[in-house]
């Protein structure tokens, strides 16, 4: 018998030493019981909940990111002691070993609402929400109760350019694993564990705001290398407001110039349509094929504030330079021109030098 009591005074000394000897599994809902004694049943577990941290307002053609933070509110909502696995043990190993393993395992219990291993995936409620999630899937190490997550989930995102104004839905699917019950067993100590996987989904919503959006519906231009030609560019305000004041501008490079650079376009409401006339300059070394210039609007938002489209596209078509000898056969005032020139030289050199002698 006292050899008996100085093994279980070893035992317990050992398992209050950092549990040196002790051993860990995790195991499955019918193992848990089967294998090892279960003082406790603890009832509780993770939840998780997500909001979009900062602005969640976005403008067509936007390229950002989605801000999310997680919050485990999960709770522990009590514990049922196995009175008969305690009284069995108790007389086999004596209390205070087995009263200390069943302490352990009360404190392991605790951990259920701990969040391990975390994933979440953003994905569109609606096939066609008018946005890309360039990376939905991102992984979080753990979250324990009560805490949310020290650095936002991001996603960067893409509005499309054709986006209507409104407010639209995206899903959070957050899958992770938590522990769900733990065991310690008499008389060494070994520790078990039953972890089951978990998930929550959080719907969340983004604004695309209501605004001014411009098009390049046209363009028409007659551009020849080394003549200056006039371009046509028509625009449409396809958005949801007006714009007020609307001042279109191009950008001209090389081979292309112009001193005629703005265009006054006005009011636009949803839907209209201005034209505006750029006189070109074309550089004589110009290549003859299709050329892109670059364009914007300039205009006053609903609050007076100056704002600025997205950068547009006029395409055009330059055409080789034509000879001097086809001008002259395409233009007979310039061929009449010539020769009147050839004429009229000699003629009015005599009569100058005439007028000098007289």
């Amino acid at each position: 018998m006292r050899s008996r009591n100085v093994l279980l005074a070893i035992i317990t000394a050992l398992l209050l030493c950092n549990n040196i000897f002790s051993t860990s599994a995790v195991l499955d809902e019918y193992n848990v019981y089967e294998i090892s004694d279960d003082y406790y049943n603890v009832f509780g577990q993770p939840h998780i909940t997500a909001v979009i941290s900062g602005d969640n307002t976005f403008k067509r053609g936007d390229e950002g990111t989605l801000f999310i933070t997680l919050l485990n509110d999960g709770e522990t909502y009590g514990f049922e002691a196995d009175d008969d696995h305690l009284k069995n043990d108790i007389a086999n190993y004596g209390s205070e070993l087995v009263m200390g393993l069943a302490t352990k395992e009360l404190s392991l219990d605790r951990q259920v609402t701990t969040a391990k291993s975390m994933t979440g995936k953003l994905s569109l409620v609606n096939a066609d929400t008018p946005l890309e999630i360039k990376i939905n899937t991102v992984l979080i190490d753990s979250l324990q109760e009560g805490k949310s997550t020290k650095d936002p989930l991001t996603f960067p995102i893409r509005i499309y350019d054709n986006a209507r104004a409104g407010i639209y839905e995206l899903r959070l699917d957050i899958t992770y694993t938590y522990q769900k019950d733990s065991a310690v067993s008499a008389p060494y100590g070994e520790t078990y564990f039953w972890n089951v996987e978990g998930n929550e989904t959080a719907i969340l919503t983004i604004e695309i705001e209501e605004q001014p959006f411009f098009e390049v519906t046209e363009t028409a231009s007659d551009l020849t290398a080394g003549e200056s030609g006039m371009l046509k560019v028509t625009y449409k305000n396809v958005g949801d407001v007006t714009a007020y004041d609307a001042i279109a501008r191009i950008s001209t490079v090389d081979p292309f110039s112009t001193t005629d650079d703005q265009a006054y376009l006005g009011d636009m409401t949803p839907g209209e349509t201005r034209t505006a006339l750029y006189k070109i300059n074309v550089d004589e070394t110009a290549t003859a094929k299709s050329y892109a210039i670059n364009n914007e609007i300039k205009y006053e938002d609903e609050h007076g504030d100056i704002q600025y489209s997205k950068a547009l596209k006029a395409n055009v078509n330059v055409k080789p330079a034509v000879p001097f000898s086809d001008k002259v056969k395409e233009s007979p005032v310039v061929l009449i021109l010539i020769v009147l020139g050839i004429i009229g030289a000699p003629t009015y050199l005599y009569i100058k030098r005439k007028k000098i002698t007289t």
